[in-house]
């Protein structure tokens, strides 16, 4: 399953509700999106572009505030989000290292890719969860996993998915280029 497959399907009279309730004016953009995402898990570009269709907000607008705050994704999240803890503890500690092997297990070998190909993981970089005395860390859903190495990471996503009835594909290897 590639990252088009995980698109979803945007009702456009649910865009519609959200327009009359919250308005059409550039104010209302923040609580727009944020609307959007809310039901989605990200900002597909069929509501967006319902949005300038049917509101004073242009392209430009929505597009810069979608693409400002941290807080809105632009593509879509897998069915369970791994956050990836890259604080200076963390950072320093090889946080790298735990995302290195996530996107080996998760075979993600595009640089651009933050998703299994199975919709099943999205890993997200973030700048501080606040557990710096177990640094390197990450979490998966509610658990927090700390003190970690690759290998330990990888383990960490095994136990997640056993847990939550996940299939793990065995990972492929990497043509050396």
């Amino acid at each position: 399953m590639t990252t088009s497959t995980l698109e979803a399907t945007v009702d456009p009279e649910l865009v519609q509700t959200w327009i009359a309730e919250l308005g059409d004016e550039p104010a209302a953009t923040v609580p727009l999106l944020q609307a959007i995402q809310q039901e989605y898990g990200y900002l597909p570009r069929t509501a967006m572009d319902l949005i300038v269709k049917n509101t004073k907000i242009s392209g430009r607008q929505i597009f810069g505030v979608a693409t400002f705050y941290a807080q809105f994704r632009m593509k879509p999240v897998g069915r369970h989000l791994i956050k990836v803890c890259h604080g200076t503890a963390c950072h320093v500690q090889g946080a790298d290292r735990l995302n290195t092997a996530l996107r080996f297990s998760l075979n993600m070998h595009d640089e651009e890719q933050d998703t299994a190909p199975n919709g099943s993981y999205t890993i997200s970089d973030v700048a501080c969860v606040g557990c710096c005395s177990q640094a390197p860390l990450l979490v998966i859903g509610d658990a927090v996993f700390g003190n970690l190495s690759g290998a330990f990471a990888q383990r960490a996503l095994r136990k997640h998915a056993r847990q939550n009835e996940e299939v793990l594909a065995k990972p492929e290897k990497q043509a050396v280029k």
